[in-house]
């Protein structure tokens, strides 16, 4: 008898092709269903790695921000971008975890949900800033929003997302500077001790009294992430001024390929001091696919304000 098979099943009767067929497809289903389960988590894109640090209510040491000033971070920058989710045919959803002692913050998205997860834990953080927690908030958003380059991951679960660099330009570029715009940021920043590096490049940059002021806000909300971002990898004995992020040493890292996880503080600190000093308008969105849309590329030529190269690898 001719058979056209592929083999045996355990029981030893013939299998035919379409049967062989169909068993596949079934194993395959099964295999990315389980899968996609066992990592349920990677649909949490969180703004640093994953840590055991937890600073619950009222352990707060010194520095950090309240209750109050959490609240209305989220409501401020709510107020921008919840219209323009729902544009898009979305709705965003923030969590005010302030009892959660969790330093970090996370974005998912479920279905036509844009989700963000702030935690109180990160807001209490002693280098936690007004300006830091919105920074933080912004890099959230900018994994639903920041476009091009998307971080995939594992069976592509995290296609919607951007990855962890371009939402850290995001941050800067799009969203710190469309929220405080028109705020008054001379007086913010007459409080902060500001590097000449930033006066100077802002200073290029832009034109206008307050369009410089803006930069050197976003770019100094950089910094106070940088920070603590490095203090949270190297410890605070570590933690001096010639060891920590600064604007006059940047990340000399060139990758070979775009990096989609978290860069290090350095390289972070140089993504967000690009993103404040690019000449591109806040109210242009990247693109999805194309690395030059609403961005300072080296694609195009642009000399500053590009996505740094310790992460970001030019197309051409």
């Amino acid at each position: 008898m001719k058979v056209y098979g592929w083999g045996y099943n355990k029981w030893g009767n013939v299998m035919n092709k379409s049967n062989v067929l169909v068993r596949m497809l079934a194993i395959a289903a099964l295999f990315l269903q389980t899968s996609a389960n066992a990592h349920k988590s990677e649909e949490l894109c969180h703004f640093m790695p994953k840590n055991d640090l937890n600073i619950p209510v009222g352990m707060e040491l010194s520095g950090g921000i309240d209750e109050t000033t959490f609240n209305n971070v989220i409501d401020n920058i709510s107020s921008f971008y919840a219209p323009i989710i729902k544009s898009k045919g979305g709705n965003l959803k923030v969590n005010r975890l302030w009892t959660d002692g969790t330093v970090n913050a996370s974005a998912q998205r479920q279905g036509s949900t844009y989700l963000l997860n702030m935690y109180g834990g990160l807001a209490r953080h002693s280098r936690t800033t007004e300006d830091g927690f919105a920074l933080v908030m912004c890099h959230e958003l900018g994994h639903h929003l920041g476009g091009f380059p998307q971080s995939g991951g594992l069976l592509n679960i995290n296609n919607w997302a951007s990855n962890e660099g371009q939402s850290d330009y995001f941050g800067t570029m799009k969203c710190f500077r469309r929220v405080y715009e028109n705020a008054d940021n001379a007086s913010v920043i007459a409080k902060m001790n500001v590097p000449e590096t930033v006066k100077n490049k802002c200073s290029s940059s832009f034109k206008s009294a307050s369009e410089i002021n803006l930069c050197v806000r976003g770019a100094m909300a950089g910094k106070v992430l940088a920070d603590l971002l490095w203090s949270l990898a190297h410890g605070q004995k570590e933690f001096t001024a010639d060891t920590m992020p600064n604007f006059d040493t940047p990340n000399p890292k060139v990758v070979s390929k775009t990096d989609n996880a978290h860069p290090e503080a350095q390289c972070r600190l140089d993504t967000y001091f690009a993103g404040a000093i690019c000449q591109a308008a806040f109210t242009e969105e990247f693109g999805k696919k194309d690395p030059n849309t609403g961005a300072c590329a080296q694609e195009k030529g642009d000399r500053f304000g590009y996505r740094p190269l310790c992460w970001y690898k030019p197309q051409n």
